[in-house]
């Protein structure tokens, strides 16, 4: 058998398929309405933007002062305005996570970014939140 001529047969044929050549042409998820209607989004936006200057404002505080924040405030009241503010940020991010899933797929870069965002300030919040209910 001639490898040239077997060559010029898959020329012929059409297109020859790459290393990463996909034959389903169809999107990873399906494409659906978003979740929130546009005011519901906005607004969700605002919140979690405020929420998330006032979390980082916090641990700024705490960075800074914690000493004289815990001395002010006492040790309870500091746990539970930190769970309080991760909480702000833990629920509008899964809110948005789960619009932006609906929308676009789940390895959407909006979807990323809130599924890291949610995890973070749950990991931070909840220790905070068991601790400021239970003590």
């Amino acid at each position: 058998m001639d490898p040239a001529g077997s060559f010029l047969k898959l020329i012929q044929r059409g297109k020859a398929k790459t290393l990463f050549y996909d034959d389903d042409q169809e999107p990873e998820a399906p494409v659906r309405g978003p979740l929130f209607p546009r005011p519901v989004f906005r607004a969700l936006l605002v919140v979690f933007g405020i929420s998330l200057m006032l979390a980082v404002d916090w641990f700024g505080l705490l960075l800074l002062n914690s000493q004289g924040v815990v001395a002010w405030m006492g040790t309870l009241t500091a746990l539970r305005t930190t769970a309080i503010l991760m909480g702000g940020v833990a629920v509008t991010s899964l809110l948005l996570m789960a619009h932006y899933r609906r929308v676009y797929s789940y390895i959407s870069e909006e979807n990323v970014f809130f599924a890291i965002t949610f995890s973070l300030s749950f990991m931070l919040g909840s220790p905070c939140a068991l601790v400021g209910i239970f003590a």
